[in-house]
């Protein structure tokens, strides 16, 4: 009796040890990346690792910043290389709060968004001060490059000079994650489509961007006025991800964006259904793992 229990335990701490491998908890390898969409209700928060280097894309909204903080603690991270917001919605901003306050941060970015702090709630005064007015702050635009090991952030949209709209959304970063080096890792390419919607798409369609991924995480959390059939063509993904809490508001995703993707055979993961989600990419494909 004492050698099967003796098994037992050996066989689960194996399991376990196996479990934290595919996580991330033990990322090793140059050439390997892991992209982290976590499960943080209603907004985004994306976490990119490759080897050694940390990227948050997103920091969740004002009250789940601290369920990001968390996630990062758990995967053992101490120190980010960037923190990138895509955009000032307090959705996608308002985990900086936290983050900012409880780890260390190599550089700052986002898409630079025009707003008044006088004539805003407050957290966007707040924001400022805790973001934007640091030294290591800068505006990211298309056509700017950031490395990550052997992969690389192509920003997309939105283009320079800078065209902001009443609504934020128009201008909201799109992000390609890409390999440095294809004989290496392949031509894996995932699209963070951050809260981009229709004119924006249309006009990225009208400029020939290469828009072609094998993964896009969706555009403004499935609304209907995001995702275009003509956009979702020249994605063409395998793999779509929605970033949306259970029971949203706004009724996202909408019933068109699910009936869309459906219809092109895309296999679909949403944070609100399936938790934490993990794309983790070697030389050999990738693979996805999820929460629940």
């Amino acid at each position: 009796m004492r050698k099967v229990k003796i098994s037992i335990l050996i066989f689960f701490f194996f399991i376990s040890f196996i479990f934290a491998q595919e996580t991330g908890k033990y990322l090793t390898g140059e050439h390997l990346l892991e992209i982290h969409f976590l499960d943080v209700g209603e907004g985004d928060a994306i976490l990119l690792r490759s080897g050694k280097e940390n990227i948050l894309i997103d920091a969740g909204n004002l009250i789940s910043g601290y369920k990001v903080a968390k996630y990062l603690e758990k995967m053992k991270i101490k120190k980010l290389d960037y923190l990138i917001i895509t955009h000032p919605h307090p959705d996608h901003f308002g985990g900086v709060f936290f983050i900012l306050q409880m780890f260390n941060v190599d550089k700052l970015y986002d898409n630079g968004q025009e707003f008044s702090p006088e004539e805003t709630p407050d957290f966007y005064r707040w924001y400022e001060e805790l973001f934007r007015q640091k030294e290591n702050y800068k505006i990211l635009k298309a056509g700017d490059i950031l490395s990550v090991g052997e992969w690389e952030l192509e920003i997309l949209w939105p283009p320079e000079p800078p065209e902001f709209f009443p609504d934020f959304n128009i201008s909201s970063l799109m992000i390609k994650v890409k390999p440095t080096i294809t004989t290496v890792n392949g031509s894996f390419s995932c699209l963070l489509a951050g809260d981009l919607i229709t004119p924006a798409e249309n006009e990225l369609l009208r400029r020939g961007k290469d828009l072609r991924s094998d993964v896009l995480k969706v555009g403004h959390h499935g609304s209907d006025d995001a995702t275009s059939n003509k956009f979702l063509q020249a994605v063409s993904p395998e793999i779509a991800i929605i970033s949306v809490n259970k029971d949203n508001i706004r009724g996202y995703p909408a019933k068109e964006t699910i009936e869309k993707l459906e219809k092109a055979k895309i296999k679909i993961y949403r944070t609100d259904i399936n938790g934490n989600i993990i794309l983790r990419k070697d030389k050999k494909g990738f693979t996805i793992l999820t929460e629940k």
